[in-house]
């Protein structure tokens, strides 16, 4: 059942939504006690098929490499939404990708919300997913897409 704002901005029952096949963005956490952490290995081969030129400052432990003159670490620099990564963790799986202390998983959420990850002792979830809203939208009634977004999300941020 869907519930929508009318133009007085008062929730009306209206109709049930016909759900499109749903987008979603693939997010990757890490399932273990220790922390977040890419494998070198693994952030080398993303490295190699982003075709990005780097020159290696450590790689005991973590990858931190020269990028046009500046030192990156790998686990801060490749996103955890990087299509091309999840490419790699879906070939090669997680005892490949994750780093010392990690034990990376995917998890999946509606495309194009913002989420906040939780963390204690290095384990992870996802704890919510939102989008932002209006002032105006939440009076005038949100767009059929918007709205949709809306029900898919565990919260609504009016700004």
């Amino acid at each position: 059942m869907l519930l929508q704002l009318s133009a007085e901005g008062l929730l009306t029952e209206k109709y049930k939504l016909k759900i499109k096949t749903e987008k979603i963005m693939k997010v990757l956490v890490n399932d273990c006690y220790g922390g977040y952490g890419i494998s070198v290995e693994a952030g080398k081969l993303w490295l190699e098929r982003k075709g990005i030129k780097y020159d290696i400052y450590d790689d005991r432990y973590n990858l931190i490499v020269y990028i046009d003159g500046e030192s990156h670490n790998i686990n801060h620099y490749i996103s955890r939404t990087d299509e091309t990564f999840i490419e790699i963790f879906e070939e090669k799986g997680s005892e490949f990708v994750s780093g010392m202390h990690a034990e990376l998983a995917l998890e999946e959420i509606p495309d194009a919300c913002e989420y906040d990850i939780h963390e204690y002792d290095g384990s992870e979830y996802i704890s919510s997913t939102w989008i932002k809203i209006t002032l105006d939208e939440l009076k005038n009634g949100l767009s059929g897409d918007r709205l949709e977004m809306a029900q898919k999300v565990s919260c609504i941020k009016l700004v």
